[in-house]
């Protein structure tokens, strides 16, 4: 009977399964690896030789956009200019909207638009500068009506009263809602608001029109006065009020159309003075009394007013 031989394997201890797996798996890299190493490599030499190919391609298309930007300039140039001499659009009607107390004529000679000049090439900014320049302007929008037309819309100031300027400038002057004196009383202008009067203004103010009157506090209680009157109270109405006087001891005094004597109003609270006012005035011309008034003191006392009468 034949004997099977047996061959057994020493297996050192240098050389086990899992020693074996260690090395295959740490310290030599796979196959898949060693690939994508070697492709980078080709990638990065391949890079490199392609390298001034492709700043010569990069040279070449900038040199084609500048010539497609001069010719751009060039065409955008000789298009205007073609315009230009065609007349396309060329201004052949001014129109004048807002204006009340300037007249168009005015308007027109200060915004300098000749017949034949370009629409497009006006500089809006250039004609509103121009056009604030007339006294009654406060505002001026410009808009393009293509083709041919350019409109001017003025926005003028609204006057509340008229005040007389003493001192070095004086004269009569506007005084708009917001206490800006903005332009001088002429001939032949409506003249129907009240006055005020006893106003200096100080050294170094500059010119009057475009002078802010709000930021004196007597001239404040002016302007409150008047904004509260121009509610339109039927005993006491804007029309009604002839004369407002500044006095620096006594506050504002105040004088009717229809009666001549004074009232004494005083500093502050301007609004319940007001009405206090409107009181007196009502319980007065109720009872037929106003006549034979001489002056009403309301800076007598704050909860009293005292009204001082001629003898019968």
């Amino acid at each position: 009977m034949a004997r099977k031989k047996i061959r057994y394997r020493r297996q050192s201890a240098g050389r086990s399964p899992m020693l074996r797996q260690f090395r295959s798996n740490y310290i030599r890299p796979p196959a898949q690896l060693r690939i994508r190493v070697n492709m980078g490599r080709y990638q990065q030499s391949t890079s490199v030789t392609h390298k001034p190919e492709w700043n010569l391609q990069l040279i070449r298309k900038s040199l084609l956009l500048l010539v497609l930007v001069m010719l751009s300039v060039g065409a955008g140039r000789w298009g205007v200019q073609t315009l230009e001499r065609s007349g396309v659009f060329s201004v052949r009607r001014v129109t004048v909207e807002g204006n009340r107390m300037s007249n168009e004529a005015q308007i027109r000679t200060l915004a300098e638009i000749k017949q034949g000049d370009q629409l497009f090439s006006v500089i809006s900014e250039e004609v509103i500068e121009r056009v604030r320049q007339h006294p009654w302007v406060d505002q001026v929008e410009v808009e393009r009506v293509w083709p041919d037309t350019l409109t001017i819309r003025v926005h003028e100031y609204r006057p509340l009263a008229m005040i007389n300027i003493e001192g070095k400038q004086q004269g009569l002057y506007y005084l708009d809602h917001h206490g800006i004196v903005f332009a001088p009383v002429e001939s032949l202008q409506d003249i129907d608001y009240p006055v005020i009067t006893g106003f200096a203004p100080p050294d170094g103010s500059g010119e009057v029109p475009g002078l802010d009157l709000a930021e004196g506090a007597m001239v404040e209680d002016v302007c409150d006065f008047l904004h509260v009157a121009a509610r339109g109270n039927p005993i006491l109405p804007l029309q009604s009020i002839s004369e407002i006087h500044i006095n620096r001891e006594k506050g504002i005094i105040v004088y009717l159309v229809e009666h001549p004597f004074p009232i004494y109003v005083g500093y502050g609270n301007i609004e319940k003075r007001y009405y206090q006012l409107v009181k007196l005035l009502e319980r007065f011309y109720r009872k037929k009394r106003i006549e034979g008034i001489e002056e009403i003191r309301m800076d007598y006392h704050e909860s009293r007013i005292l009204v001082a009468r001629s003898e019968p």
